[in-house]
C-alpha cells in the first residue's frame, strides 16, 4: 500500500442507497464501492456503510428511500461520502456536512434511447443538484470535471479528479495461461447500451475471414434473451457461447485466455476493459464519452454504431502478430497506472480536506 498523509482519522458515513456493494453485483459502480470499502478496511480507517440492500421494484424503492432518509437523519459521522448522485440526495436533504459526492459519469445528459426516460430524468436532476449542493465532488476523468463546470457553473476547485483502479493482485499477466486461438470475448451487461449488439454483428463479419474464430459472451441483464436471439439469428451455433456471470476466482483466466477483448459501449468507460488490459489482453472499446480519457490509441477505439469498423479492428489485431504484440504491451502499461489502493487513499484525502474546510468556517 502507498504511504500517504491522511491527516486526522475520522469516521466516515458512506451513503450508498439505492446501490449496494459486493463482488457478485457486477463490474460497474458496485465494484468501485466494494474496492473502496475494502481499501479503507485494510487501512483500519473507520466508516459506516448506509444502504438498503438490492432493490427489486419501484414500490419497494420508494418505501425504503423514506426509511433510509429517516434513519440517516440521526447519524453523527464526521464526514459523509455519497457513492453516486442519487445517493447524495439523502445526506443533502438531511443537512449532513461536510458532504462529498462521487459523480462517475454524465450519461443521462448524453445518451438517450437505451433506458427508462423517467429514470434518466430523475438521474439528471440528482446529478445537477448533487454537483451544486455538495461541499466537494470526486470524478474519475478530467472531461467529466470540465463538463460539470460548464453545465452547472460549479467552482472547479471543489472538483477532484481521481482515476478508477485495478486490483493488481488479481489481474496481472500470467504467461502460463495460454491464449485460445482467435478467441474474442465480451464481459458486461447484456444490453445494447454496452454495445453487445455491435459485438455480435461485428463477429459475423470476422467469421467470413477467420472461420475458426469464437466469441465468448460473459453477460447477464434484462436484455439477455434479446441478445441471445440476435446471436442465434446472426451467428453459426458452434461459433459463440453465452457464459453468464463469471465469478471473481475465474476472471483472470477468462481475460488471459482471450485474444481480443471487446467493450464497444455507448456509455463510455468500462472496468472490464481495464482489467483485461492488466491481464495482457488488448481491449477495443467504444470511442464515446469518458472512455477516451483513459485510452487514446485509435486502433483500440471504435464507433459503437459501426460493426464494420469494429470487425476491421479485430481482424487487424488477429492477423498482424507484430501489431498485436505492440498493442498488448501498450495495454499492460496503461493498466499499471490504475490502482484501487491509490484511489481509496485519494478519496480519503478529499474527505479529510472537506472536513477541515467546513470546520474552519
Amino acid at each position: 500500500m502507498e504511504n500517504v498523509s491522511l491527516g486526522e482519522k475520522m469516521k466516515i458515513g458512506i451513503c450508498a442507497f439505492p446501490l449496494s456493494k459486493g463482488k457478485e453485483t457486477g463490474r460497474g459502480l458496485e465494484r468501485v464501492i466494494e474496492e473502496l470499502c475494502n481499501s479503507l478496511t485494510a487501512r483500519k480507517l473507520e466508516y459506516s456503510f448506509y444502504d438498503k440492500g438490492i432493490l427489486r421494484n419501484e414500490i419497494i424503492a420508494i418505501i425504503k428511500s423514506i426509511r433510509y432518509g429517516i434513519e440517516l437523519f440521526s447519524k453523527k459521522d464526521k464526514c459523509y461520502f455519497s457513492v453516486y448522485p442519487v445517493s447524495a440526495i439523502f445526506p443533502i436533504f438531511t443537512g449532513k456536512h461536510p458532504h462529498v459526492t462521487a459523480v462517475h459519469d454524465l450519461i443521462p445528459f448524453h445518451v438517450y434511447g437505451y433506458d427508462n426516460k423517467i429514470k434518466y430524468a430523475i438521474k439528471r436532476w440528482c446529478i445537477k443538484y448533487a454537483c451544486v449542493k455538495s461541499d466537494m465532488i470526486i470524478v474519475p476523468f478530467l472531461s467529466t470535471k470540465n463538463q460539470i463546470v460548464e453545465m452547472f457553473k460549479v467552482n472547479p476547485d471543489k472538483i477532484k479528479v481521481i482515476f478508477y483502479g485495478v486490483n493488481h493482485e488479481n489481474y496481472y499477466v500470467e504467461e502460463k495461461i495460454e491464449k485460445i486461438e482467435n478467441r474474442i470475448a465480451f464481459l458486461g451487461e447484456a444490453k445494447r447500451a454496452k454495445g453487445m449488439d455491435s459485438v455480435i454483428y461485428a463477429f459475423s463479419k470476422v467469421l467470413k475471414e477467420i472461420p475458426n474464430a469464437t466469441l465468448s459472451l460473459a453477460s447477464y441483464g434484462n436484455e439477455l434473451e434479446e441478445m441471445k436471439a440476435l446471436a442465434k439469428k446472426e451467428l453459426p451455433e458452434y461459433s459463440y457461447h453465452f457464459l453468464g456471470f463469471i465469478s471473481e476466482d475465474k476472471m483472470r483466466a477468462f481475460y488471459s485466455s482471450t485474444k481480443v477483448f471487446l467493450f464497444p459501449s455507448r456509455y463510455g468507460f468500462g472496468l472490464s476493459s481495464l482489467e483485461s488490459m492488466a491481464c495482457g489482453t488488448p481491449a477495443i472499446v467504444g470511442a464515446t464519452l469518458d472512455a477516451m480519457d483513459f485510452l487514446t490509441d485509435k486502433d483500440l477505439l471504435v464507433n459503437p454504431e459501426d460493426p464494420e469498423e469494429l470487425a476491421e479492428k479485430i481482424l487487424a489485431l488477429l492477423k498482424d502478430s507484430k501489431k498485436y504484440k505492440e498493442k498488448r504491451m501498450k495495454c499492460i502499461e496503461i493498466a499499471k497506472g490504475f490502482s484501487w489502493n491509490t484511489m481509496a487513499s485519494r478519496y480519503y484525502e478529499v474527505l479529510v480536506e472537506a472536513y477541515k474546510k467546513i470546520n474552519k468556517k
